[in-house]
């Protein structure tokens, strides 16, 4: 029986914010985040990221908006499939910020 306890350190806070996805291999795609904080992310991809995968995220805020893009590495916890064709959810933890 699940008491509801979150089991995370950071709260998540959900956002819906464009990402671009920068790979290793210079390949770059664009997803939305759907949550952040302070130690990790989630956001959908059009392909499939590898558990362990390092990656670079840039969150694109809004033209008008004053917040200059999250720049950051992130390390792939898990990558889900969804409903929908070419997405997939990944859950990564934020290693480094630029």
């Amino acid at each position: 029986m699940s008491l509801g306890l979150e089991k995370r350190i950071g709260r998540r806070i959900p956002i819906d914010c464009p990402v671009q996805i920068l790979l290793a291999d210079g390949r770059e795609f664009l997803g939305l985040v759907h949550d952040l904080s302070v130690e990790g992310i989630r956001f959908d991809c059009p392909i499939a990221l590898l558990p362990a995968q390092a990656a670079e995220v840039r969150l694109l805020p809004p033209a008008a908006s004053m917040i200059p893009p999250l720049h950051a590495v992130i390390e792939v916890i898990r990558c889900d499939a969804t409903d929908t064709p070419y997405r997939f959810m990944i859950a990564a933890a934020l290693r480094v910020t630029k």
